[in-house]
């Protein structure tokens, strides 16, 4: 059966969205090479290692091809839509359509395009008779603006989001776009603003209302408080938002209130529960984004106490879930962590799981958020085997990139803290 490593694919395919599609499929269908696997060199392994047939690749195309144009159909006709009910001088039902096809980039995490049509959707919306359809043209846009990392753009956006939805008395509207405002403070460090925010989204809705914006709020007051070290006090957040959770939707809010109760207890140092509750949380757990984020933190918390090789499997299911869901924008998250593992080994060359995931971040283009992390993370690693110059340049470059977002703080190894401690920091 004749195979090729996907590095190979990288190599020799050209990087053009139309074939982007076909890489996913082969990397969705790759396996481990079993020449490599037994070897040292297989502890080290990113997808780029693994190798996949090409067997079938003919009725592969056909299919893809035809997956392809059922969502360039969807997408020309709601922009088709838009125009017709522009001509018709209907901007409201123009700006709706632009927003399907918004939604339909942003499903296939294509941010930079959602964030173009959530544009074009509020510069028609705004001139309208439909207040509303502008006001939600706003999140949108404000949301695409913060999955592609444009956090100066999404702040000033879900602000105006907010001020809109108020206008209108639309309260689930201006919670959400509250919500918005505190995610994008909390990923620059600015914890006290984010909390005043979840505040204000709370301060729009009433409890008993069905709203699950509420819980959402109250999570994240539990997230910002904890990351400021009050970790007594995230509590009181954390419970309400279980009670509240318990109310509107148990099921859809068990694995993340687990997951928070996972890192509550890492942040407190009692590491077997953390494990308990992550592992609770991955057996609820449906969405495939879902489980790799909370197969991570599990992972974080069997480095903590030590458990590499268990933390190594767990992040190794994590890249697995990734490859089998075609998720690759998050396997630099993957690689960071695999590289930290690698390096508290005492790895050499733990260095390529941070090569291959600043690849994937400029072969993807995403976020520079991503980016800063992992020069932070890769920072670290150096230090650790001694190389304290070149800790310094990658550090240096990651504040650069911190800075240039308006993050206020560096990251913890850990999921969503920031890290306040400079010992922690190679040494200048």
């Amino acid at each position: 059966m004749p195979t090729l490593k996907l590095d190979e694919l990288r190599e020799v395919l050209p990087d053009f969205d139309e074939l982007r599609p076909l890489y996913e499929h082969m990397l969705m269908r790759s396996e481990p090479d079993a020449g490599r696997k037994w070897a040292g060199s297989g502890v080290l392994g990113t997808a780029g290692s693994r190798v996949a047939s090409t067997d079938a690749l003919d009725e592969a195309s056909d299919m893809l091809s035809a997956q392809q144009a059922t969502k360039l159909l969807q997408l020309y006709r709601s922009v088709s839509r838009s125009l017709d009910a522009l001509a018709r001088g209907d901007r409201g039902a123009a700006a709706e359509a632009m927003l399907e096809a918004a939604a339909l980039e942003e499903r296939h995490d294509r941010h930079d395009r959602a964030e173009g049509y959530a544009a074009a959707a509020y510069r028609l919306a705004r001139d309208s008779d439909s207040p509303i359809v502008a006001a939600l043209a706003l999140r949108r846009w404000a949301r695409a603006a913060r999955s592609r990392g444009a956090l100066v753009d999404a702040l000033e956006r879900y602000t105006r989001g907010y001020e809109a939805a108020r206008a209108l008395s639309d309260a689930r509207g201006a919670a959400e776009a509250a919500i918005g405002a505190g995610n994008v403070l909390e990923e620059q460090g600015r914890w006290t603003e984010a909390a005043e925010w979840y505040h204000t989204a709370l301060a729009q809705l009433t409890r008993g209302d069905g709203s699950p914006e509420r819980w959402h709020a109250l999570l994240n007051l539990h997230i910002v408080t904890r990351s400021r070290g009050a970790v007594e006090e995230s509590l009181d957040y954390l419970e309400a938002a279980e009670r509240e959770a318990e109310e509107i939707d148990p099921m859809a809010s068990r694995p993340f209130l687990l997951n928070a109760r996972g890192q509550l207890a890492m942040a407190a140092g009692a590491y077997a529960d953390a494990e308990a509750h992550f592992r609770a949380a991955l057996r609820s757990a449906e969405g495939a984004r879902t489980r790799i984020t909370i197969g991570l933190n599990l992972a974080e918390c069997l480095l903590a106490q030590g458990r590499s090789l268990d933390a190594a499997e767990s992040a190794r299911e994590s890249e697995r879930e990734a490859i089998r869901a075609g998720l690759t924008p998050k396997l630099p998250e993957v690689y960071r962590l695999l590289g930290r593992i690698a390096a508290a080994e005492g790895d050499p060359d733990a260095f390529v799981f941070f090569e291959r995931a600043l690849e994937l971040i400029h072969e993807r283009g995403l976020p520079s958020l991503e980016e800063a992390q992992t020069l932070q993370a890769y920072a670290a690693c150096e230090a650790r085997r001694g190389d304290e110059g070149v800790a310094r340049q990658l550090l240096q470059r990651a504040r650069d990139m911190f800075n240039g977002l308006g993050v206020t703080h560096m990251r913890q190894a850990w999921a969503d803290v920031f890290d306040r401690d400079p010992s922690t920091e190679p040494a200048e």
